[in-house]
């Protein structure tokens, strides 16, 4: 009986981290730079577990830019926005720069009328503007490729440089 209820009691253990992870997932892109895509509303709890997540995963891979994702992020009121300015603090005492993308013009007022100093935060409207500058920022370039070769290649393999 006892180990039946401690063999119950890890299985839910493991279901409350697996259901933690997919919360707060953090990928890493490329090589230096990570991205949090948020979904849903955060709390504290969740604030406090993505802020870790984060931070281990900085730890782990060493990277340079994170692109947190509020695109599946509802509401932002004064609550979220101080999480958010929270995870960006000890991001950068790690060494990391966060920028917040997915702004809407919605959460952009919302900000505004809150009157909360994000003067030293990057911020983008898109993820895909967040990547332009993660890479401009770590001096990658994205060349766009012309039937399965690249631009680049294709003008060195004309010889004009």
């Amino acid at each position: 009986m006892a180990a039946s209820v401690a063999a119950q009691a890890a299985t839910i253990e493991d279901q409350r981290q697996t259901i933690v992870e997919l919360q707060t997932p953090v990928i890493q892109v490329w090589e230096g730079v990570l991205a949090m895509p948020l979904v849903g509303s955060l709390d504290t709890s969740r604030a406090q577990e993505m802020t870790e997540a984060l931070l281990e995963k900085i730890v782990q891979t060493g990277s340079e830019i994170v692109l947190l994702d509020i695109t599946g992020v509802p509401v932002v009121d004064t609550s979220v926005a101080k999480h958010l300015l929270e995870t960006v603090a000890a991001a950068r005492l790690l060494g990391a720069e966060v920028l917040i993308v997915g702004l809407t013009t919605r959460i952009a007022m919302t900000l505004v009328h809150l009157g909360l100093d994000l003067g030293g935060v990057t911020t983008r409207a898109t993820m895909a503007r967040g990547l332009e500058f993660a890479f401009r920022r770590l001096g990658l370039q994205v060349v766009p490729r012309r039937d399965g070769v690249s631009a680049a290649r294709e003008i060195a393999d004309d010889g004009e440089v």
